[in-house]
């Protein structure tokens, strides 16, 4: 999705990990806790240079597997990560949000589950005056995004790709795309980018062809047709840009 936004789209594109990773396995070498947080902080860093996004990451620490969101919120302190998210939005300040992850807690670990709820409620408080009022003062400004989406997957749904025909609220892309300037595909491009995440061994093939990606709207102002991007002025004369 990152390559295919940044070089595809020409968006403006960026990537919000909460953690550094620094609570995971190590499989290239000894580093682990915060040696390994400053391998993957790298990693991250590499991956971006190569899809065309922009990383960003807040306070929260990983502290290795957790069973839930709510364990994981009374370790880092929900209110002080939230705010980081929050202060990430009105920096960056995105039209459309997707998350990688489900608010529904099973599936996957509880890290996982805690960056959707978050991106959740940060998606209205960004736009709240009252939220936060600390980072007005530091010279930021509100900014409400326009959508939140969630990124499906038929690793966990196996049967998503045909409830994605019949349900109006899910919406594919192909990010499969070529680019004839750059020689690649934007698969090739993620395929390279997701190679640099080493000490994850998720070393990922550069393919072509069609490859959909399944997006669930969540909230916000709803698409009226198939495109996610309805309604968003994409010119370079637009409001946005000029701002």
């Amino acid at each position: 999705m990152i390559a295919w936004f940044a070089n595809g789209k020409k968006v403006r594109t960026g990537n919000l990990s909460l953690t550094r990773g620094d609570g995971g396995q190590n499989l290239i070498g000894p580093e682990l806790g915060d040696a390994l947080g400053i391998i993957r902080t790298q990693e991250l860093m590499e991956a971006r240079r190569i899809d065309g996004g922009e990383q960003f990451f807040t306070r929260a620490v990983d502290f290795g597997y957790s069973k839930s969101a709510e364990e994981s919120f009374e370790k880092w302190g929900k209110q002080e990560v939230l705010s980081d998210v929050v202060r990430v939005i009105r920096m960056f300040r995105p039209d459309v949000i997707i998350t990688r992850f489900s608010t529904e807690p099973g599936g996957t670990h509880g890290h996982h589950t805690a960056s959707a709820i978050l991106a959740h409620e940060a998606f209205d408080l960004a736009g709240d005056p009252k939220a936060f009022p600390e980072q007005l003062k530091q010279g930021l400004e509100v900014w409400q995004p326009r959508r939140l989406f969630h990124n499906g997957s038929t690793w966990w749904r196996k049967d998503l790709a045909d409830i994605v025909k019949t349900d109006p609220d899910w919406f594919s892309v192909d990010v499969g795309g070529y680019d004839p300037l750059l020689g690649l595909s934007y698969t090739e491009i993620a395929g390279r980018s997701r190679s640099m995440h080493k000490s994850q061994g998720f070393g990922a093939a550069e393919t072509r062809g069609e490859q959909l990606e399944y997006l669930h709207f969540e909230k916000g102002d709803r698409p009226k047709g198939d495109d996610i991007f309805e309604g968003i002025d994409m010119t370079w004369g637009g409001e946005r840009v000029k701002r």
